[in-house]
């Protein structure tokens, strides 16, 4: 038989029993050496089987390199040599890259497997234990956290963060929060971190700092350490219309066994009363932006209103009044009126500083007869233990500096009334309500 047609039977692998193929370089070199026929020699554009074998293992080992690189950055490849393209992933998901298998002899088979990165959102990813937005996935480093958790609702997750709302029973309003950080895939709510607790909205909405809830609650946030560009993502904002969204608080006393509260401006602030008429009693000042006294609430007993000192009587003027039908008043005493709010000016009263001396607060007294008065008594008589009550800008029986304003004529005093800060300060006094607890 000819050399090269028993070569090429011997290679074809339909024929070849299972037997593994020769090698051509060698059965090649045994043709050319043989006597018989002669050899074809191979055209210079032709590779030798050598060259065929070399050009293909580089392509195997190309490939695999390909594959490798593609498994790295996370994109699959395709199985041939065409083009290579990236498999688009949804944002804010996280793609497992499949085992790259291709071998050649001798080869192993590299494996890859992606890992989240640390900057995913938490809530994005897909896994109990991967990280996910879910309290399944919330482990706490004090026992008493397995104990809380199932009365925490997650509140909100972004970045590393996690926030666990804790609702008062009774009062979902008074709520705190919880933090927790993720690490190794779990959400981590470490106690002993200042972060770990952050009082909730009410208590944000009552700080005495000037400043709003969200003012308050993003300070909170700085001083904890946690962003606050997230602040919004993880606690929100103040419910609508409460009056911690609309920047107002609140100041409440119950110790007389009468709820006694008014509100004011997130601006201002809650201070010391300093000396009062009236004793016995709580009581505070509130102050503006600027750190002015504005009025005084006092809760107590006061002195014979008969024995105030008044020296002499001057012509008064009652420049804005309203009804504050809500405030309770001493049953013995109904011809004392119904309390309201006042702005009275007095003109030439010895006692007063004069020229002309305002004051603004609550009363519930007769000022005088005919346009004559004496003292700007400004405090009404309550029921029971509540005793006296006042809320006003001045000591509530007057003086020559007892009052904060204080005026050149009384038209003067009258323009008042249409400046902002006398609109402020009204809206704070009629906003006092008093009732009984139990």
């Amino acid at each position: 038989m000819d050399p090269i047609k028993e070569l090429i039977e011997g290679a074809d692998p339909l024929r070849g029993g299972g037997e593994l193929a020769p090698d051509a370089e060698a059965a090649l070199a045994r043709v050319l050496a043989a006597p018989v026929g002669g050899a074809d020699k191979l055209p210079p554009n032709v590779r030798s089987f050598a060259a065929a074998r070399r050009l293909r293992n580089a392509r195997i080992a190309g490939l695999l390199t390909m594959a490798a690189a593609a498994v790295t950055a996370g994109v699959l490849v395709a199985t041939h040599l065409g083009s290579i393209s990236a498999v688009p992933v949804p944002a804010g998901t996280t793609t497992m890259a499949p085992s790259v298998s291709p071998t050649a002899a001798g080869t192993a088979s590299p494996t890859a497997t992606a890992t989240a990165s640390s900057t995913a959102t938490p809530s994005s990813l897909a896994a109990v234990g991967h990280g996910e937005c879910a309290k399944d996935n919330v482990v706490g480093t004090a026992v008493f956290i397995a104990d809380l958790l199932p009365k925490l609702e997650v509140a909100g997750c972004a970045g590393e963060w996690m926030a666990l709302s804790q609702s008062i029973d009774g009062a979902p309003d008074q709520s705190s929060f919880w933090m927790a950080r993720l690490k190794s895939g779990e959400f981590i709510v470490d106690s002993s971190q200042p972060y770990a607790q952050i009082a909730g909205w009410a208590t944000a909405g009552k700080n005495n700092e000037r400043l709003s809830a969200a003012q308050y609650m993003d300070k909170e946030f700085t001083a904890k350490g946690i962003p606050v560009a997230l602040r919004k993502s993880l606690v929100g904002e103040p419910a609508p219309d409460s009056l911690a969204a609309l920047g107002i608080k609140t100041y409440e006393d119950r110790s007389t066994g009468y709820k006694v509260s008014f509100n004011y401006t997130a601006a201002w602030q809650l201070g010391d009363p300093g000396s009062l008429s009236l004793t016995g009693g709580p009581g505070t000042a509130v102050t503006d932006s600027s750190g002015q006294s504005m009025a005084r609430l006092a809760l107590g007993e006061t002195n014979d209103w008969s024995t105030s000192g008044c020296l002499n009587k001057a012509p008064y003027k009652i420049l804005d009044s309203q009804s504050m039908p809500g405030l309770p008043v001493d049953p013995a005493l109904p011809g004392q009126g119904t309390p309201r709010f006042v702005f009275v000016a007095m003109t030439s009263a010895a006692n007063d500083g004069g020229p002309v001396q305002a004051g603004i607060g609550i009363t519930n007294r007769i000022a005088g007869q005919d346009g004559i008065g004496c003292v700007l008594d400004l405090a009404v008589s309550g029921p029971g233990a509540l005793k006296f009550f006042s809320f006003t800008d001045r000591r509530p029986l007057g003086g020559p500096t007892w009052g904060l304003y204080k005026f050149k004529t009384m038209d003067e005093a009258a323009s008042f009334t249409q400046t902002q800060g006398y609109k402020d300060l009204k809206a704070v006094i009629t906003s006092l309500t008093i009732t009984k607890m139990g």
